[in-house]
């Protein structure tokens, strides 16, 4: 597989990302002028200022307590409006009362539906707001490409991780990849791969996808598999192709339903398995043979072939 040599990768520790409930609470508004971002840093990319942003769950509250203090006022100006109207100390009373317990009663009724108001303020934020966070979030993907530019691929990938969780557009995947190629990958690492399948053929993605298959084969899933066999041509014909295709392969092992459902193409790479991958298969295909009628047919001629006279494989099949 032709990547950068291990002498020429970085070995890295990314910063931690924080977890949040909804994907929305990723997003902040510069006070100063309505920028948003995504990004960890205090320094507005548009304006410039420093220390001005607020969280879009923050300016949320501040939108619904700024609702709360109209609702109440005009409650309140029509109890005054009332009381100016009256025509005896009473009826001023009243109507002073009456505004006073319809301001109570507003507050009581409101409570429970707070949950639902934050919800519905939030949705029509982003709605309203579509184009302006779109535009923030290319601010800061121009802002991560200038640190890929300038070789510093650690802060480039923390950043576009970030705005990976609001934009899956393939430009922000291809970025991403172009920076963790530079990286030695291990297994404690917070790394990803179902989020950086591209739309097209990549080589840059069939090169990660060659390392991290090495050390965090779990990360493989079904759209991982659906694309290295939609394009499995392209990555035999790459330098080191097969042994990508045979790791995939390897990872599909791990679950039963890939194995099913995949059994064509685990039947097309059986000859690159390891001697304990194939050993496990044997006794999976051997449990149930009508469940897999493409696999068991090529175990058991491979076995044959290959293995009659180990006493590991003896009785397997």
């Amino acid at each position: 597989m032709a990547v950068n040599t291990l002498a020429n990768k970085i070995a890295a520790h990314f910063r931690k990302t924080r977890a949040t409930s909804h994907t929305f609470q990723r997003l902040k508004q510069c006070k100063s002028c309505g920028n948003y971002s995504t990004l960890w840093e205090d320094r507005c990319l548009q304006c410039g200022a420093e220390g001005k942003f607020l969280d879009l769950q923050v300016l949320t509250r501040y939108i619904l307590q700024r609702n709360t203090q109209r609702d109440v006022l005009i409650i309140s100006t029509a109890s005054l409006a009332a009381c100016v109207l009256a025509r005896s100390f009473m009826e001023m009373a009243i109507s002073l009362l009456a505004g006073a317990a319809l301001i109570v009663a507003y507050f009581l009724i409101r409570r429970p539906y707070v949950p639902y108001l934050e919800k519905r303020t939030v949705q029509e934020l982003l709605l309203h707001e579509n184009a302006a966070i779109r535009e923030g979030l290319l601010r800061d993907t121009e802002d991560a490409a200038n640190d890929l530019k300038s070789n510093n691929f650690k802060l480039a990938y923390e950043k576009l991780r970030e705005i990976g969780y609001l934009i899956s557009g393939n430009q922000v995947k291809i970025l991403k990849l172009m920076c963790l190629n530079h990286f030695v990958l291990r297994k404690d690492m917070d790394l990803e791969l179902s989020t950086l399948v591209p739309d097209e053929f990549d080589p840059d993605f069939i090169r990660y996808l060659f390392e991290v298959s090495k050390v965090s084969p779990e990360l493989v899933k079904r759209n991982v598999i659906d694309y290295t066999f939609k394009h499995r041509a392209e990555i035999e014909a790459m330098e080191g192709g097969r042994a990508v295709m045979g790791l995939v392969v390897t990872a599909a092992l791990r679950v039963n339903a890939y194995v099913i459902q995949y059994q064509q193409m685990i039947a097309d790479y059986v000859d690159d398995l390891q001697r304990e991958r194939l050993i496990r298969l044997c006794r999976l295909v051997a449990g149930s043979p009508d469940s897999y009628p493409q696999l068991y047919p090529r175990v058991k001629e491979l076995v044959k072939q290959k293995y009659e006279t180990d006493p590991e494989f003896q009785g397997l099949l």
